[in-house]
């Protein structure tokens, strides 16, 4: 929420811009020929008057100030278009109830339709702050090790009609992460549409390269048997723990099963990773984009006019690192069709 602060303008002074930063006025005696005990006591009080008559007298009433006085994070929600946030809240809640408190406040702020989360420690944790969030609910991987998946979504707008752990019993190239599937049914133009969200966390380093590889291609199999049963709307958000570029220039590359598969698939991402601006980074301590968004060749119209940005909540909370987490939300919004 917009706190308030006031602006006093006051003629002939400086503008007071908030009750934390007020300004001072410095009064000093003339330097001349020494003066009278009793004249030097009357001009000390004559002085003190003034500045109390200037600081309570010479200014209007307060007004509202245009400028802020604590942190403000964006909302990116719009009736117009399906918002999907991926986000890794790093070994959440990192610093207990000071994490939870700030990602509560970020969750309601941006006001998504989901959130894919990555790396729940506590599932308790992220469900006590849904449970104050009344738009919200969610639903947490059951087969996952440790840390866990999770999506947030709008209750009263998209229902969920079908959950599956992704590879639940072949996990290892996931990092004992299998990928959490919801379908999701909601009403566009007077119309039942379908939306199917996977959130993956694949594994991380330079030694998971090959499990990375293979569990792109264990994906991209599900994905063609499911597209070729007549599913489609299939959007991936998640830490991909890699480049979509080879950005190290090791000839390497994690996800070949989908970057040559480009007649179905397609990283809404790409047009950021490309820049490799640090601004855009998703994982800024390292420079590196990571945290991708994959759609099915259904979604590709949409994509032509859909936006992708990085939530630079670090530049918005100066803790944000060691309170929240060493990863920045990445958001895809679309105009459904």
């Amino acid at each position: 929420m917009i706190q308030k602060s006031f602006t006093c303008h006051c003629e002939h002074s400086e503008a007071i811009s908030s009750p934390r930063s007020p300004a001072y006025a410095e009064v000093g005696l003339r330097a001349g020929r020494p003066q009278s005990r009793a004249s030097s006591r009357r001009r000390f009080f004559l002085n003190f008057a003034a500045i109390i008559a200037l600081l309570l007298f010479s200014c209007a009433e307060p007004v509202d100030s245009t400028l802020p006085t604590g942190p403000q994070v964006p909302s990116i929600d719009s009736d117009a278009t399906i918002s999907i946030v991926t986000w890794n809240i790093e070994n959440f809640p990192q610093q207990g109830t000071r994490t939870t408190d700030r990602v509560e406040l970020i969750l309601d702020s941006l006001n998504a339709d989901f959130y894919c989360l990555q790396e729940i420690q506590d599932k308790g944790a992220l469900e006590d702050i849904v449970d104050q969030l009344d738009q919200y609910s969610v639903i947490i991987s059951d087969e996952t090790s440790f840390m866990h998946l999770a999506i947030v979504y709008k209750q009263d707008s998209f229902l969920p009609i079908f959950t599956e752990n992704i590879y639940a019993s072949n996990d290892y190239n996931f990092a004992s992460r299998p990928p959490l599937l919801v379908s999701f049914l909601y009403e566009y133009g007077g119309s039942e549409q379908m939306l199917n969200l996977i959130n993956v966390h694949m594994k991380c380093c330079n030694d998971g390269v090959e499990r990375r590889h293979q569990a792109s291609i264990l994906l991209n199999d599900y994905l063609s048997n499911k597209m070729a049963w007549g599913d489609s709307n299939f959007v991936i958000p998640g830490d991909w723990n890699d480049d979509i570029y080879d950005a190290d220039e090791s000839g390497q590359y994690s996800f070949e099963a989908f970057l040559n598969d480009s007649d179905n698939f397609r990283f809404v991402t790409d047009s950021l990773a490309a820049t490799k601006a640090s601004r855009n980074a998703s994982y800024p301590s390292y420079g590196s984009f990571i945290d991708n968004i994959l759609i099915s060749r259904s979604l590709f119209d949409e994509e032509r006019q859909s936006s992708i940005s990085t939530i630079r909540l670090d530049e918005v909370f100066g803790d944000y690192s060691s309170v929240v987490s060493d990863h920045r939300p990445v958001v895809w919004s679309f105009r459904p069709r």
